[in-house]
């Protein structure tokens, strides 16, 4: 059926996130699973917590239009999933696989920051004042996540190859030698 009206785009899209949260829901347990950093672990799990309490709005925002709450496969949220398992087959080391997972998920925000603008900006001209509202809040959490995750990300320490070599070349440059001198 093709899409000709703005309505039928935002019905359209209200069900592509929602399809995107279902779905990320079910990922967000695997990911803080992954997590070796406590805090990433523990960002994982609230923000499973508010993708649940995202569906519970967006629900709002179908009963508001008189439609029964649904999802569809969301292509974009598929997508990022694949990519994030296809680089887990490639048996990173658990801090590499935890610092790709805090970008994958950066990835993940962007996307739905970007749906829920789209859904805002369809839902204010057609004058849905509730569901602005209510797609406001999720855009908001979305948001505040995506800030953490890059800060996550930047206080996250990967072990640089052959770092663990450059410590033990700087003990050895520290041993004193005879006289009190340090070997260099």
């Amino acid at each position: 059926m093709p899409i000709t009206t703005l309505d039928e785009l935002f019905e359209h899209n209200l069900k592509d996130v929602y399809g995107a949260e279902q779905r990320l829901l079910e990922q967000l347990d695997e990911m803080a699973g992954e997590a070796t950093d406590r805090e990433a672990k523990k960002m994982f799990q609230q923000h499973k917590k508010e993708t649940q309490g995202q569906i519970k709005r967006l629900d709002k925002v179908f009963k508001t239009l008189g439609l029964k709450p649904e999802g569809q496969p969301c292509p974009g949220m598929e997508g990022l999933i694949k990519e994030k398992k296809s680089f887990a087959k490639e048996k990173p080391s658990e801090d590499i696989l935890g610092f790709y997972n805090l970008h994958a998920a950066q990835k993940v925000e962007r996307y739905e920051i970007t749906s829920y603008e789209g859904l805002i900006e369809a839902a204010q001209h057609m004058g849905m004042d509730e569901a602005v509202d209510l797609l406001q809040q999720n855009l908001d959490e979305e948001e505040r996540t995506l800030n953490l995750l890059k800060q996550l990300a930047s206080d996250y320490e990967v072990e640089q190859e052959g770092e663990e070599d450059t410590e033990e070349e700087e003990e050895e440059e520290n041993v004193p030698t005879t006289a009190g001198a340090r070997k260099r």
